[in-house]
């Protein structure tokens, strides 16, 4: 008769055993490698925990692989693995071990073994993954003598992606140049053809970049032969699509447009600013240049109050008048999200309403701010051409000014009193849908605690629509054959876009500040948030250093005893904090390593990467009350830290980052209530639980 256990059954506590001794190694066999991308050795982990543990008064790494059942709970759960433990020797002990030889019945066939071989000689062989993509793959911009050069007559950007040989076109209709990126697709390990970066279908601003129509399914051998979608174009069409340029060619494509009447729609990641504002930009466009302010990515931002966008609007619009525009030529600053909508209507009525067809419209920003998504977003949307709706393709390309280069525009809406009528009488329509979408969405936020959907959101209608005509039917026998056959692309010579004026995409450039050039295309991943940022509350003390991944270092030098400081990083950036004096050995020992995750990569990687300088003696002074965000200190691309102050009282801080780049302070600070969004105090820790993303009203 089998015996039972009053308590466990042999299943549950074999399980129980297994979380035990997932809690004593990290639980390495159970982290997902495919998110991380860090090929840590488990036993290696081990080694570091158990030497540096001492070191460590926090990991966020550790934590998040620890049991999370109370502390009452482990306690109990602990007295009875150990007695459990305890049975189980003793019933091993009395074990007879195997014969020596019997260990040869583990080792697999022949055949196996070979393929095992042949299969790692193949790994071995792949290119390597460690490039940075923002580095060396930058267009190379030739210039001319003539003002403009005119285009090549028989090129063509229709339906582009019928080029490549392995494009189904079956697929639906892709409406812009940039196809369909999906963030959760792994990078390859093929390089283009052209340039050499490695071929993905992540993020459309990378350097690599394919659909993910051309990128998905598709065999090793057929990427081999496949061009990203930049060299694609530059090759086929003489046309830049999202493309990074060098700095001295960033300068002088905008002042091209120095002399002319046009509109500078200027992008800024809101994320990442005042790194991603290119330093004196306004002597480049013109001391007289108006612009529309267009914070991008806002989305991402938790809402710390009911007001928050106000707060992120007036921060924003300092930073901008402090790199150096005048505030009479900012006409307008806007908060939008290019990919979920949120703010893209209004933003084109303020376009229709201050600057009206005046003149040209020119998206301006550096990498990675969005600009290839607003562009995409408003080549559907009312600010495009009635005439051009109906068109597959309706963007065309453009001879850059004093270039060789083409870049993309399309026809700009000349808004009419009635136009506006109508348009604003579509907006009032779809704003009670909007209010009762948000309630709905506001409520099933507090009840489901998701921080993966976005709260921002916003739809991108059309009020003007051409009337289709009878399409033509290649396989009727009824229709006339001489019926007009559909036009997919738009010739800009035509009588209707002769007089127009025209929404002109620019290049991206990296700005000195930003450390993107740095990074690989699987670090950027993990760098750069694609979920909204749940901030992370910390105590530091007097004496204390909290490192953010391998990418940025806060000392906390001098001041009051302790303080609560607020990460707002992307999630996938482990944190740590240990003791100012134990932090340049800790650093040099984890680096590539899961406990600062970002870099990582072979040892010759980490040896190229730029070691961490320091920004020193950072004053702040406590001019508010003890829980609200005195300033925020920024360490480049990385992200930002709200420190919280008591009121009257100084502190001290050094700030690390590579090549001191990006070090910033905000004051005031853009979220000053994000410790509203703290959760409860972690017993015997340095750390808050993870509270809401937005403080409920």
């Amino acid at each position: 008769m089998l015996r039972s256990f009053p308590a466990f059954d042999l299943l549950k506590w074999k399980s129980v055993a297994g979380l035990r001794y997932c809690q004593l190694n990290l639980n390495r066999r159970l982290v997902n490698q495919s998110k991380t991308l860090i090929s840590t050795d488990v036993n290696n982990t081990d080694t570091l925990y158990s030497k540096w543990k001492d070191k460590l008064l926090y990991s966020s790494f550790i934590e998040k692989h620890q049991l999370k059942l109370g502390y009452k709970q482990n306690k109990i759960l602990e007295s009875k693995l150990k007695k459990y433990e305890q049975n189980e020797f003793k019933k091993t002990s009395a074990v007879k071990p195997f014969a020596l030889v019997l260990k040869q019945l583990q080792t697999p066939p022949r055949d196996e073994r070979s393929d095992c071989y042949e299969s790692c000689v193949e790994i071995a062989d792949r290119p390597s993954t460690h490039q940075l993509p923002y580095q060396h793959l930058t267009l190379q911009v030739k210039t001319h003598q003539n003002s403009i050069q005119e285009p090549n007559g028989k090129l063509s950007t229709g339906e582009w992606m019928s080029d490549f040989e392995y494009y189904d076109e079956t697929e639906e209709n892709v409406t812009s140049f940039y196809g369909t990126p999906d963030p959760n697709e792994p990078a390859s390990t093929i390089p283009c053809g052209g340039c050499g970066a490695l071929l993905h279908c992540i993020e459309s601003s990378i350097p690599g970049y394919l659909p993910g129509q051309l990128f998905k399914g598709k065999s090793k051998e057929q990427l081999l032969t496949t061009n990203c979608q930049r060299c694609h174009f530059l090759k086929h069409y003489n046309v830049a699509v999202n493309v990074t340029v060098s700095a001295n060619d960033y300068i002088g494509i905008l002042s091209s447009i120095k002399t002319k009447k046009a509109l500078a729609v200027l992008l800024v990641d809101v994320l990442d600013f005042p790194c991603s504002i290119w330093p004196g930009l306004s002597e480049i466009l013109g001391v007289q240049r108006p612009i529309i302010v267009v914070g991008n990515k806002v989305d991402l931002l938790p809402q710390d109050s009911a007001g928050y966008l106000e707060n992120v609007r007036q921060c924003l619009t300092r930073s901008v008048i402090e790199s150096g525009f005048s505030r009479n030529n900012i006409k307008h600053v806007s908060l939008i999200s290019a990919s979920t909508g949120y703010g893209v209507e209004e933003l084109i009525t303020k376009i229709h309403n201050v600057w009206g067809t005046r003149g040209d419209v020119y998206l301006v920003g550096c990498t990675n701010v969005g600009k290839s998504t607003l562009f995409n977003a408003l080549l559907r949307s009312d600010l495009c051409k009635v005439q051009a709706t109906d068109l597959i393709q309706k963007a065309t390309a453009s001879p850059w000014p004093g270039t060789t280069i083409r870049m993309l525009k399309f026809p700009i809406l000349r808004p009419s009193d009635h136009r506006l009528f109508l348009r604003m009488k579509r907006l009032q329509q779809e704003r009670y849908i909007k209010q009762a979408n948000e309630k709905l969405r506001r409520e099933q936020k507090n009840a489901t605690k998701d921080s993966k959907q976005p709260t921002l959101l916003g739809h991108i209608g059309l009020t003007f629509e051409k009337e289709k005509g009878e399409l033509f039917d290649h396989f009727s026998v009824t229709q006339r054959s001489d019926a007009p056959l559909p036009i997919f692309t738009l010739n800009e010579k035509n009588e209707k876009y002769i007089n127009s004026k025209w929404c002109y995409d620019t290049p991206g450039v990296v700005q000195p500040d930003q450390i993107l050039d740095l990074l690989t295309t699987e670090e950027i991943v993990l760098t750069v948030p694609k979920q909204i940022i749940r901030p992370r509350i910390y105590l530091l003390k007097r004496g204390m250093t909290l490192l953010l991944g391998g990418l940025g270092r806060l000392d906390f030098v001098e001041g009051p005893d302790s303080i609560r400081v607020i990460l707002y990083a992307s999630n996938m950036l482990p944190t740590i904090i240990c003791q100012t004096l134990d932090a340049p050995a800790l650093y040099e020992a984890l680096l590539g390593t899961e406990f600062l995750g970002v870099p990582f990569g072979s040892q010759e990687r980490l040896e190229k990467f730029p070691l961490l300088e320091c920004v020193p003696n950072i004053l702040v002074h406590g001019i508010l009350e003890k829980h609200l965000t005195v300033c925020d200190i920024l360490l480049s691309s990385a992200g930002w830290i709200g420190v919280n102050l008591p009121k009257n009282s100084e502190a001290i801080f050094h700030a690390w980052t590579p090549k001191k780049r990006g070090v910033y302070i905000r004051q005031p600070a853009m979220l000053p209530n994000g410790l509203a969004l703290r959760g409860k105090r972690i017993r015997r820790s340095l750390t808050y639980r993870t509270g809401t993303i937005f403080k409920p009203r």
